[in-house]
């Protein structure tokens, strides 16, 4: 007998003394009676708390609530039929440890206090476990420490008793099909364009996935799939550790932000026993960049004199990645620069290609030697046929005197130096007409 436990000792002492008076009354004959009605106030119950894992699969990679049921399993040992359900309710239920037992999880979740728990109304209790992306498939144990009351009616006084119990539940490491996301080395999408995301899928389970269908779906209306918010790409078979890649067609709106845009997916699979799963809760980042410029433009020739007029070349450069036309140029200029054909047209242009347009520009009479800007814009069709207009690009235009010199820029002194040569020159030819025989040589 444990002396520790007092309120034991007093309950088997008791139950001592009620055989003693139940013996006693059968000699006594008439006095039983009140011996049994005595016996009648006197309960006592033997409570344990059980545990349960109804669902114990859980999934490499990911952090997983096992359900464990806690069931009040208690037999009366003797007492009234109306005191039954005092005394089989286990009070106070707390669980304060989880052991994994050396299995290769590690439980989130801490001391939980659950309250009472009485014979026909079992309790759930949720445990949080993160499982590791490598963990070994199999089946493994956990052992939990659970503390509880339960109350003994002895004599008309109630008697607490505390007890702690080790309870062992099993749960499984699923070796199913399990799929990670991540996006491709060349899957930069951009502001205003339709783009091709590539994705690799690999499969982390430890079974080969057959008929496998991932899909996609986006939350935000700036990020589109060309089937609308979702699309489906399919794969034949995975192996475990095996990737494969897959591409969706993107949509992205004028005004999408440059920013990681999180889209949610799914795959769905058959297993090697021919049952179908699914594997939920994937996600991935489609990172989308800043609108870039419709076209590049470049003038390799840009200078024009003042009071005259020529032909410029420009050359156009499709930076979108699809086919864009009914490409229309314009050039717009402001005084001193003028045009008298400012439109060019070009059919169409690849991602990438380049051509020309030709404008005639000019500068007035009195325009001052120096750096201008025109200005040109393109109206396009896009490949789906839409009417877009592009950004307005400046082009630096050089406008200069007719030899590239002012005549005001030359100095005073340079000029009187100048013109005393001409007359030196022009006086020494009319003296060697006059006098020819004064000349030195003659």
């Amino acid at each position: 007998m444990d002396s520790s436990n007092p309120p034991e000792i007093a309950r088997i002492a008791t139950l001592t003394a009620i055989v003693l008076m139940l013996a006693v009354a059968g000699i006594a004959g008439v006095g039983a009676v009140q011996f049994v009605d005595s016996a009648a106030a006197l309960s006592s119950a033997d409570s344990d708390v059980d545990a349960y894992a109804p669902s114990k699969t859980i999934e490499p990679g990911t952090t997983s609530t096992l359900s464990v049921q806690l069931a009040n399993d208690a037999s009366v040992e003797y007492g009234a039929p109306a005191e039954r359900d005092r005394v089989t309710m286990v009070r106070n239920v707390v669980i304060e440890e989880y052991d994994t037992k050396g299995a290769p999880v590690t439980v989130e979740t801490g001391t939980q206090s659950i309250g009472s728990i009485s014979e026909n109304k079992p309790v759930s209790v949720p445990i949080k476990i993160d499982v590791p992306e490598n963990a070994a498939p199999g089946t493994y144990e956990m052992e939990l420490k659970i503390r509880f009351t339960t109350t003994d009616q002895l004599g008309g006084e109630e008697q607490e008793l505390n007890k702690l119990e080790d309870e062992t539940i099993t749960f499984e490491i699923s070796d199913d099909p399990q799929f990670e996301l991540t996006r491709g080395d060349n899957s930069q999408l951009r502001a205003d364009e339709n783009s091709l995301l590539d994705l690799n899928v690999k499969n982390t389970g430890g079974e080969t996935a057959q008929d496998v269908a991932v899909s996609l779906s986006s939350q935000s209306a700036e990020l589109i799939f060309s089937g609308g918010k979702g699309a489906v790409a399919r794969i034949d078979s995975l192996a475990p550790g095996e990737t494969a890649e897959v591409t969706y067609e993107v949509a992205v709106g004028a005004n999408a932000p440059a920013r990681l845009y999180e889209l949610n997916g799914a795959a769905s699979y058959t297993d090697a026993q021919g049952i179908d799963g699914r594997d939920e809760d994937l996600s991935v980042g489609a990172e989308v960049a800043p609108r870039r410029d419709d076209f590049s433009v470049a003038m390799d020739e840009s200078v024009v004199t003042v009071g005259s007029s020529r032909l410029m070349t420009v050359e156009v450069t499709n930076n979108r990645d699809q086919r864009l036309t009914d490409i229309e140029a314009s050039l717009g200029t402001s005084d001193p620069l003028d045009s008298d054909d400012d439109s060019g047209y070009i059919a169409a242009l690849d991602p990438g290609e380049s051509d020309t347009v030709t404008f005639e520009l000019s500068a007035t009479g009195d325009a001052n030697p120096k750096t201008y800007a025109a200005a040109v814009d393109f109206r396009y069709d896009d490949a789906r046929g839409i009417s877009r207009m592009s950004e307005t690009y400046q082009l630096p235009v050089d406008v200069e005197t007719d030899d590239g010199m002012e005549l005001a820029s030359i100095s005073p002194l340079t000029i009187v130096i100048v013109l005393a040569a001409a007359a030196a020159v022009y006086g020494a030819a009319v003296y060697a007409r006059a006098k020819p025989e004064r000349l030195p040589w003659r």
